[in-house]
């Protein structure tokens, strides 16, 4: 089961990445360099902080080695909280990228899964599963 786990999250990962360079690109070729500059930075704010959170909550919940102190995690967690909330101020109040494409560009992790699950359900309903 945590094989299956791990290449489901390895594929949604991969597929974030595609969809990021796609709607990067697509902001560029069909509207504004501002919007696609917001999607860029959200996307890579977006994919970051889904990366450091994978990484922290995995030495976290290690039971090999102990695991680490859930204190420490729910500090690393604020302070990157923090830190993510302060760039997309500092971003969107100097009005360096576009709202709407930051806000695209932050969803990519949400649309990444949403369509990675539902690419999955459709091969259990082929397979006959459901």
């Amino acid at each position: 089961m945590i094989l299956q786990d791990e290449a489901l999250l390895k594929r949604i990962e991969h597929f974030n990445w595609i969809l990021f360079a796609l709607l990067t690109s697509g902001g560029f070729a069909f509207l504004s360099p501002k919007f696609a500059l917001g999607v860029s930075v959200g996307g890579i704010l977006a994919i970051g902080n889904f990366f450091l959170m994978k990484r922290n909550l995995g030495k976290a919940l290690d039971t090999r080695t102990g695991g680490g102190s859930r204190v420490l995690y729910l500090l690393k967690y604020c302070l990157r909280f923090a830190a993510l909330g302060s760039i997309i101020a500092l971003l969107l109040i100097k009005g360096w990228v576009s709202p709407f494409g930051m806000l695209l560009g932050l969803s990519i992790i949400v649309i990444g899964i949403v369509l990675v699950g539902l690419n999955e359900a459709r091969k259990l309903i082929f397979r006959g599963v459901v």
